[in-house]
């Protein structure tokens, strides 16, 4: 049984095209099914980055509000930031 997938039509460069052709002969695929392989592997990986950037994200909004920190930041002046690095 295979899963139900939905169909999505693109537009290549002609020399991507033939890079495509290529793998999927050394492969020994379709050149579609090739695609959709590649393809899959590219979205999983951009995936993985952005829920990686998204929980690092939600860390660092705990992180703030456990310190009091929510919020727009205050204008801090030059002289408050030496101030702030002393300590």
């Amino acid at each position: 049984m295979s899963l139900e997938k939905e169909d999505l039509r693109l537009k290549m460069l002609p020399d991507m095209m033939e890079r495509l052709r290529l793998v999927a002969d050394v492969r020994g695929k379709d050149y579609a099914h090739q695609a959709v392989i590649l393809l899959e592997k590219a979205i999983m990986g951009e995936f993985h980055e952005v829920s990686l950037m998204l929980e690092r994200a939600n860390k660092n909004r705990k992180k703030r509000e456990s310190l009091g920190l929510v919020g727009k930041p205050d204008r801090i002046e030059p002289n408050q930031i030496l101030d702030i690095k002393k300590a």
